[in-house]
Parts: C-alpha cells; structure tokens; sequence
C-alpha cells in the first residue's frame, strides 16, 4: 500500500508511517533499486525483515529516482545520504507500522508502540515516582506505553546508548489525548537536555517523536 501518513514538520523535516500489509516478497518488488546499504542481505534473511524493508521502502517512495544511501556507526545510529547530500534518520516498528523522521540538520527520534496491559508488569523499571504517581495505575496502560515510547524515543536523541530509563529520562506530567505534546529530559552526566515530545495515537499504537532544528 502506499505511504499510510505523512507530515512534513517544517521545511526540512519530514515524518512517515508504513502499515505493513504485504508480504516479504511484494516489499522486495517495492523496494527501490535506487537504495544502497551494506547490510542489506543479512537483514533480508533476519526476523524482523517485514520492519527493515518496509522502513526501507517507505524511503523508496519518498524518494523515487534519487540516490539513498543508509549506514551505521558505532553505535548502530543510522545515517542517510540522498544524492550525496547527508540527513539524520531516526528508525521505528511495531508489529505491523513502521516509521521514519528524517531532516538535513539537528537531533531527531522517533518510537511507536503497540498498547498492551502486558506494559504495567514491567513499569517500575522505566517509570521513576514522580511518573508513577500520576500515571502509575493498573488502568493507566495508555499512559505508561505513552512513556515508554516517548524515552525510547529520548533514548534516541541521545544516541550514545547506556542511559537508564528510570534514572536517566524523565517524562514532565501531561494529560493524554489522541494527539498532543508534553515535555522530556535526558540526564546523563554532563549531559542534560530537554525535548518537546509530539504524540499521536494511530489505531492501537502510540507514535512519539522529537525534532529539534
């Protein structure tokens, strides 16, 4: 199917969603020859090779005719090149969505989730007090998958990996809704930086995402 959602941030900033319905076989035939990546075979033969290429194409229709390139660092942080000119990616799936945010400059993360009660067993390791208190409930499951996604997408901006979820990011009070925005902050050391963390509900999912020119 073709791009499920689309929305352009700013000039240079844009997000998109795939909802996976095809086979592994009808995403190879979509996936665009015009995209070059180093581990491209090993992922195709991998678990999640629904997400990888469906995330891949997702880029192919953005950007038809044109050169994409996708590599990795250190630490698994994805880099993208379009006729040679460098963006910063941010990658995510969940089941049957995948989604990307791109933009030429600044930090990025992007995290979807699917919501499932199975969320509050594990939500005193992510959730510090001050989260618990006000979404720490047993009938509170929107909120804590809401907070999940939002650090995993921290977690992201950040990029150097070895952050603890409940010690490192935390997540401002915020009343949910089916869209909206509320604060984060990554702690790290020396590091500190707050985000503004957008949010939109899709089906039985949860989409988070933070940009910061």
């Amino acid at each position: 199917m073709p791009v499920f959602l689309q929305k352009n941030l700013n000039a240079e900033t844009l997000l998109a969603v795939w909802h996976i319905q095809e086979s592994k076989e009808q995403l190879l035939d979509l996936l665009g020859k015009n995209l070059s990546e180093e581990s491209q075979n090993l992922r195709l033969n991998s678990a999640n090779a629904l997400h990888y290429l469906a995330s891949r194409v997702v880029l192919c229709e953005l950007f038809k005719n044109q050169e994409i390139t996708l590599t990795k660092n250190a630490q698994n942080k994805p880099s993208l090149w379009i006729n040679k000119k460098e963006w910063n990616i941010s990658i995510t799936h969940s089941h049957e969505f995948a989604a990307i945010i791109i933009t030429p400059t600044g930090k990025i993360g992007i995290d979807i989730e699917q919501i499932n009660s199975r969320i509050s067993r594990v939500k005193h390791k992510f959730l510090n007090q001050t989260e618990l208190d006000f979404a720490g409930s047993e009938n509170q499951i929107e909120e804590q998958t809401l907070i999940w996604s939002a650090k995993e997408t921290l977690y992201k901006i950040y990029s150097l990996k070895e952050l603890d979820f409940k010690l490192n990011l935390f997540i401002k009070p915020f009343q949910i809704s089916s869209q909206g925005q509320f604060q984060g902050i990554i702690n790290k050391n020396t590091f500190h930086q707050e985000c503004t963390i957008q949010y939109l509900k899709i089906q039985n999912y949860f989409l988070t995402y933070s940009y910061k020119p």
